[in-house]
């Protein structure tokens, strides 16, 4: 009785470090010394719960669980503001996103035919599916993007563990939930984004690494949606598969090339049938295709690489910082064992994840990246999956070396006590970095005025509605979702020049598009626009996303302010109703 009130008191525990941080009724201090402490003591009074109710496992396992499980329903928390039925966008493109989504079901959510999204059509097909509910609320469209989330970066990591085979260890069950923590921890890192996992999940769950046929047919519908997903994930699902058979299948006595044949066939097979899936969308989708690969026009911010105002950390330290402990680990998990392994396999490893982190930093360098880890995203999947197989001994050994049974434990990398620190100092920055960049986040949970909110609603409502009843268009560069969920009514849809679409477009300086929509600007098109407050204001790379502010601010600030004048300004929700000038500029 006494374990299972403790087990019950600790399942309880995980709920207290999020309340205490989002909760607004305690306030809890944001600053990042003071979060770290008290996740720490948290921490250590929760293990010493676990160990009440499951005695005999130990101290290291109980505090590895507790502090990766604290960590990762923290870090699911973190959406809790994003589940609202506040009616406009809860950030500078929150709302947009459900927009694109329902383009997929542009005839039935508008009575009329929309190209589907250029930019992350899959990413938007996964978003649709609430839009197969006739009148679906905005709340539900945020709850199911919340649990995309939730359940993607969960499956991904539970079948890397899986595929790990922990059953057979001591703690075996303590083991596998710490890695599925971890796992998910490390993914949000990134983040590496739910649309992108479905590929991951897909060549985890169903391919087989000695079974070439069930595997390409996996690699080739992972690849399919490759095509529909990033440019730079095109190669993704082959050379994951590759890298599991690297790790996977012996040489054995075949020659090189037969035995890469299988992987280099799916990695080709896979990139071409992914190519060809994105050529075939971008004729299918019915958009130009030109407004198509964008990011092969944008400006390279190189500087970005380094510690910025954008983003302090810089993405080159922080890609190193991520990657630290996990390839410290692999080194010191092969120093004594690299010779069993044919020298092909850890260099077709090697490979894999240099080209990859390669391509994802020149990708993090495009204007409108390198504010994050994201653009890193294939080569952070392939470093958790290849890290884990080799620091958990499933990388299976060509020939066994005169090597101590006990140095093949993942417990232990050596004898020299120099090999145990490093061990161990690795393997603590594996579990706390993670853990750094989720604490990092959030506070206490925004207080949104709703009634505020209604009445600028029904300022829309009235003044666009007037403006449609005069014969005029009302053009809804920002949060165009009232469109979509009828929070603005009988007001027929415009679809050019949706914000996120329109800045990618000023940021890639695509001269035909945006000449079409000066041109729209310059002839007064719209009777009405409705945008978040323009402003002329140039700033440079001295402020957090300068560059992308200027494109914008040259893009469609200046032409919009030349021809418009604002006539309705909505301060409580950031939003104004921009009319023609009766005396443009020239």
């Amino acid at each position: 009785m006494r374990q299972k009130l403790f087990a019950i008191i600790y399942i309880l525990s995980f709920a207290l470090f999020p309340w205490l941080v989002l909760s607004p009724l305690v306030n809890l201090p944001t600053r990042m010394v003071l979060r770290v402490i008290l996740f720490g003591l948290l921490s250590l009074i929760g293990t010493l719960i676990f160990n009440q109710a499951w005695q005999r496992q130990g101290w290291l396992p109980a505090l590895l669980i507790t502090t990766l499980g604290y960590g990762t329903v923290y870090q699911f928390a973190l959406f809790a503001p994003d589940i609202s039925s506040y009616p406009f966008s809860l950030g500078w493109s929150e709302a947009s996103r459900y927009y694109y989504a329902s383009l997929w079901l542009s005839r039935t959510v508008y009575d009329t035919f929309v190209p589907p999204s250029v930019l992350h059509p899959s990413r938007y097909l996964l978003q649709a599916l609430p839009f197969l509910i006739p009148k679906v609320s905005l709340w539900l469209n945020r709850f199911w993007q919340v649990l995309l989330w939730v359940v993607t970066s969960s499956l991904a990591s539970w079948l890397l563990v899986l595929r790990l085979q922990l059953r057979a260890r001591n703690h075996a069950l303590i083991v596998s939930l710490s890695m599925l923590f971890w796992g998910i921890l490390f993914i949000f890192q990134g983040p590496i984004y739910y649309h992108l996992l479905v590929m991951v999940i897909l060549v985890l769950w169903l391919a087989r690494s000695t079974h070439f046929w069930r595997t390409m047919m996996v690699v080739l519908v992972a690849s399919l949606w490759a095509g529909i997903s990033r440019v730079n994930w095109l190669p993704v699902p082959g050379l994951l598969a590759a890298a599991l058979y690297l790790m996977e299948v012996r040489v054995k006595d075949k020659p090189v090339w037969k035995y890469l044949t299988s992987p280099a066939i799916w990695v080709v097979a896979g990139t071409v049938v992914g190519y060809l899936s994105q050529q075939a969308y971008q004729i299918w989708s019915g958009n130009p295709i030109a407004w198509f690969n964008s990011s092969f026009a944008s400006d390279l911010l190189w500087y970005r690489l380094f510690p910025n105002v954008t983003y302090p950390l810089g993405v080159l330290p922080s890609a190193v910082l991520v990657s630290l402990p996990i390839i410290g680990l692999v080194v010191i998990r092969l120093y004594h064992r690299w010779r069993e392994f044919h020298a092909i396999r850890l260099l077709g490893l090697s490979l894999i994840l240099g080209v990859l982190f390669a391509g994802g930093i020149l990708v993090s360098v495009k204007i409108g990246g390198g504010s994050n880890l994201h653009n890193l995203d294939a080569y952070l999947t392939l470093l958790m999956v290849i890290g884990g197989y080799i620091f958990f001994d499933r990388m299976q050994p060509d020939h066994l070396s005169q090597v101590d049974a006990a140095e093949r434990e993942p417990s232990i990398a050596g004898s020299h006590r120099l090999f145990k620190l490093s061990r161990n100092a690795l393997l603590a920055g594996a579990v706390i970095i993670p853990l750094y960049f989720t604490l990092s986040s959030g506070g206490p949970l925004p207080t949104r005025d709703f009634s505020s909110a209604q009445a600028a609603l029904q300022t829309i409502n009235t003044f666009t509605q007037q403006t449609v009843n005069q014969g005029g268009e009302v053009l809804f560069i920002s949060q165009r979702h009232l469109l979509t969920f009828n929070l603005v009514n009988n007001v027929p849809l415009v679809p050019e020049d949706e914000l996120v679409f329109l800045m990618e477009m000023a940021m890639s300086k695509n001269t035909a598009y945006m000449d079409a929509f000066h041109a729209d600007i310059s002839h007064q098109r719209f009777a009405m626009i409705v945008s978040e407050p323009l402003v002329i204001q140039y700033q440079g790379r001295n402020h957090g996303f300068g560059e992308e502010n200027d494109a914008w601010v040259s893009g469609v600030s200046e032409p919009v302010l030349c021809y418009y004048e604002p006539s309705i300004t909505l301060d409580s929700v950031g939003i104004i109703l921009y009319t023609p000038r009766a005396n443009p500029c020239k």
